[in-house]
């Protein structure tokens, strides 16, 4: 169905667009995670007002789909909520006026600090964008507005930062910490401690995003001799398992999984971390307790987060290992290219790297013997 490119008011044209989008990705994403239909479909309703809700409104109904387990909505957002407001201070009057060099201007100015993934995010979500206006707008004319935004994602050159991650002693300080689970933390109790605790360690000794382990339902974890098996859901909907040593967690599972069974009316097939009003812990409060386990073990890096547990994982498989494959396998990388930044950190390899190019002297002895007084050297007792 085709919709006018503009309405009254530039403002609400645009806001009418992102509700478009946000809308259609919405109805795309995997519905199969929520289990509040009822929530699901007030977000839906709310976000079709035809560009009369604020930006602000927008954002709230985009939070709410998060919450609700619809976080493929995070790729979209952050990009466009500030490519609107960029907008605005232009002062636009038209949706015709927005030209590629607009957006190529404004994500120099944007994402000059920010990593390579999410500079790519910002590239994939604006070129998503102005593809879905183009075929979905009609002129008066009964012609479409064509954009034709690819140059966006033309000759920018970006360097990529090598990942924070934690040495064996750190990751070994971080463990500690989490068990002992000293930190400030508003409406805590023995179910909420319990199950972060859980949480995390699946996290640390599976490599996985913190979205995946929140995702898994109690029937995606099984015991198969002296391993427990996860069944993951990652990115692009793929499936994956992965395997972490019985012994590793199986205290807190145990545990975790004889305080959920007490609570009301809960049912196998809800998700595996709730609490008793069934809920899911938002990925955002995830986030904020490893940061403040990471502080309470003395632990400061650059990039303090969450996913510092993911790369030391890959960190150190891929330093025990040597196998690349095997990296990209437990992290549910679609290329194994994604997964050989990990390399990086091969000090073994790096000190051989050392030691072939130091082979190139071959004036080196000679040159200790002739600064050392000739002969025999001279050493002060």
């Amino acid at each position: 169905m085709a919709y006018p490119l503009n309405r009254e008011k530039f403002d609400i044209s645009l806001r009418f667009w992102l509700e478009r989008f946000f809308y259609t990705k919405l109805m795309g994403l995997t519905a199969h995670r929520v289990k509040d239909k009822l929530v699901f479909a007030q977000i839906i309703q709310d976000i079709q007002s035809g560009g009369l809700n604020s930006i602000d409104d927008i954002r709230i109904i985009c939070k709410k789909a998060r919450k609700i387990g619809l976080l493929g909505i995070n790729t979209y957002a952050s990009p466009l909520f500030t490519f609107y407001e960029y907008c605005m201070r232009l002062g636009f009057e038209d949706m015709r006026e927005i030209h590629v060099e607009n957006v190529q201007e404004f994500l120099s100015i944007y994402t000059t600090n920010l990593s390579l993934t999410t500079i790519r995010n910002y590239q994939f979500a604006l070129t998503n964008f102005f593809d879905f206006i183009q075929k979905q707008n009609t002129l008066e004319n009964g012609a479409a507005h064509v954009y034709n935004m690819e140059l966006v994602l033309s000759n920018r050159s970006v360097s990529q930062d090598l990942p924070e991650f934690l040495t064996e002693e750190e990751l070994n300080a971080f463990l500690q910490a989490l068990k002992t689970y000293d930190i400030k933390q508003k409406h805590i109790n023995v179910v909420v401690r319990l199950r972060n605790q859980l949480l995390i360690l699946m996290i640390v000794y599976s490599g996985a995003r913190v979205s995946e382990i929140l995702e898994i339902n109690y029937k995606d974890v099984s015991l198969e001799g002296d391993y427990y098996v996860l069944r993951l859901r990652g990115k692009g909907n793929k499936m994956r398992i992965v395997f972490i040593t019985k012994t590793l967690i199986e205290d807190y599972y145990n545990e975790w999984i004889a305080l959920r069974a007490t609570f009301p009316r809960v049912a196998d097939d809800m998700p595996l971390f709730i609490n008793k009003k069934f809920r899911v812990p938002a990925q955002s409060y995830i986030y904020v307790i490893i940061e403040n386990l990471l502080l309470s073990a003395g632990i400061r890096k650059a990039k303090n987060g969450a996913h510092l547990l993911r790369h030391s994982f890959a960190t150190m498989l891929y330093n025990k290992s040597k196998d690349l494959i095997l990296v990209q396998e437990s992290l549910g990388h679609s290329s194994v290219e994604t997964s050989r930044i990990y390399t990086h950190f091969d000090n073994q390899r790096l000190k051989h790297a050392a030691n072939v190019i130091s082979g190139i002297d071959n004036n080196k002895s000679h040159y200790n013997t002739e600064h050392n007084g000739g002969g025999g050297g001279r050493f002060i007792n």
